[in-house]
């Protein structure tokens, strides 16, 4: 019996959607002669941000932030101490840090935010990350599996009409996943004018995002056999 043609392929798919959430990383750090000193400054620092997130996340009874929330989830970590001798002045200095994540609904506010956070001491607006929300990703998962396997399906026709078959059959799929890259984009600076004194304008550098579209993508491995 003739050995039948084996056609082993890969199908990808990638679904583009413009993001539903920023999460914008922040750093605090403060670095002094005395531990003491420089947790006091973190944690003076951190109380502050704290303040400000709680205004911008109101919360239902259930403790679920409102649907007019700018801000539907923040998170701070532990704050950390470290030390460091310079031998060049025998001196020892101490380093605290903390860092927040905070997930923003609102872009427009995600900007005026981050602006207000680049400017206060100790304070460092790391990066932002575009997501997803998780009912989207889930909504498209069906969807990004599905064109995987018609790319797959297209690609194995292909070859076996280049030797001659009309056909082919599947024998074997594994997937390899999907993935949602998180986009991350560098902040631009704005500059705004705003009235001054004696009718003169001044100019106010604001922190400006640009959204990038979010790609959920997907890899399936495939076998057809030609018939």
């Amino acid at each position: 019996m003739t050995e039948r043609l084996t056609i082993s392929v890969v199908g990808h798919s990638a679904i583009n959607r413009e993001p539903e959430r920023a999460i914008l990383k922040v750093s605090v750090s403060q670095t002094a002669n005395d531990q003491t000193s420089a947790s006091r400054d973190v944690v003076q620092t951190a109380k502050a941000i704290q303040d400000m997130l709680a205004t911008l996340t109101p919360k239902e009874p259930s403790g679920e932030a409102t649907a007019d929330a700018p801000v539907t989830h923040w998170s701070m970590s532990s704050m950390s101490t470290s030390s460091r001798h310079d031998r060049e002045n025998n001196e020892r200095t101490f380093v605290a840090r903390t860092s927040f994540s905070v997930k923003f609904r609102d872009f427009n506010k995600l900007s005026a935010v981050a602006s207000e956070l680049s400017v206060m001491p100790n304070v460092s607006v790391s990066s932002v990350e575009w997501k997803l929300t998780d009912a989207t990703v889930a909504s498209l998962a069906t969807e990004s599996r599905t064109s995987a396997v018609h790319d797959a399906l297209a690609k194995a026709q292909d070859y076996a009409k280049a030797f001659g078959y009309e056909k082919v059959e599947p024998r074997e799929v594994s997937d390899s996943g999907y993935g949602l890259p998180s986009t991350q984009t560098a902040s631009a600076m704005r500059s705004k004018k705003i009235p001054g004194v004696a009718g003169r304008t001044e100019e106010s550098h604001e922190l400006e995002f640009h959204p990038e579209a979010v790609s959920l993508n997907c890899c399936v491995h495939a076998t057809f056999h030609a018939v």
